[in-house]
């Protein structure tokens, strides 16, 4: 129902993918993963891979009160107490995470030995500790999924995220974005990762072949905070507005307006940045289009 790579061109990248197992049922399941390496502080990095997971489900129409997750743990010995203790760290952050966001681990993986002795330089190569996460949802009704691509012009995107960054309030935002979908007023939702919300925008203009005219309230263009997401709402700005006082979980950031125009236009100030999605998808695709 959700693809991986999806949009008209079929060539956005999806935050979760849905199934529907029973041709003769509605429902379906949402498949979403979160993975951050780059992240240096393992307990950090274990809740960044968490709230991706649950961020990427949401993103699609999965309720986070029917989510559960899995973990795989890719990790150099543990055999020394440093290594044992990152382990340790990432794994209190599992728990922690679980217990905040109401959403239980059922099953997953180890894998405690991802290193390599080079026995001429006499040197041991160790892979970064890595924690891929796994979230599996029921979704009641396939038909109410939301894609990550832009849907119409003249509606409007916006920057949502979580109104704190305790695990607490993270769990109530993707709690209120949830009901936000549910409510019919969201039409495209993109999780924001890696590269930031700036990059996050330009996969949902490659993804449609549509543009947008941006005007941010800040310069925050690529940081890669928890508990955000890019959302194309259908509806008058009143209505976004009550929408806002109904949901204090969140804070919305207003962007722009989604235009016909292939181009994403960045009001800097007095000065326009002007960037072609056939530029930036060639940019996006081109190592892996053959």
């Amino acid at each position: 129902m959700v693809k991986p790579l999806t949009g008209p061109r079929q060539v956005g990248p999806s935050d979760a993918a849905v199934i529907r197992p029973k041709l003769g049922s509605y429902r379906g399941v949402a498949l979403s993963v979160g993975m951050a390496p780059q992240v240096s502080d393992p307990y950090e990095m274990a809740l960044a891979s968490i709230d991706e997971a649950v961020r990427n489900a949401v993103a699609v129409g999965a309720d986070p009160s029917k989510l559960a997750i899995l973990d795989n743990f890719c990790w150099p010995s543990v055999d020394d107490e440093k290594t044992m203790g990152t382990l340790v760290a990432a794994c209190e952050a599992c728990r922690d995470a679980a217990l905040a966001y109401g959403v239980p681990f059922i099953s997953g993986k180890d894998s405690l030995h991802n290193q390599f002795t080079d026995s001429e330089a006499g040197r041991v190569i160790r892979i970064h500790n890595t924690l891929l996460i796994s979230a599996i949802g029921v979704i009641d009704d396939v038909r109410r999924c939301v894609t990550m691509d832009l849907k119409r012009a003249g509606n409007v995107l916006y920057r949502v995220e979580a109104a704190g960054t305790s695990l607490e309030q993270l769990a109530a935002a993707h709690r209120a974005v949830a009901a936000a979908t549910r409510g019919g007023k969201v039409v495209a939702c993109h999780d924001v990762s890696e590269g930031g919300w700036l990059v996050a925008a330009a996969e949902m203009c490659i993804a449609s072949n549509l543009g947008l005219l941006l005007e941010p309230d800040d310069r925050s263009f690529f940081d890669e905070p928890r508990g955000q997401y890019l959302i194309e709402f259908e509806g008058e700005e009143h209505e976004l507005a009550d929408l806002a006082a109904r949901s204090p979980a969140l804070r919305f950031h207003r962007l722009g307006p989604v235009q016909n125009s292939p181009e994403i236009v960045l009001h800097l100030e007095d000065e326009g940045v002007h960037l072609r999605i056939d530029d930036l998808t060639r940019a996006w695709r081109g190592t892996l289009d053959w």
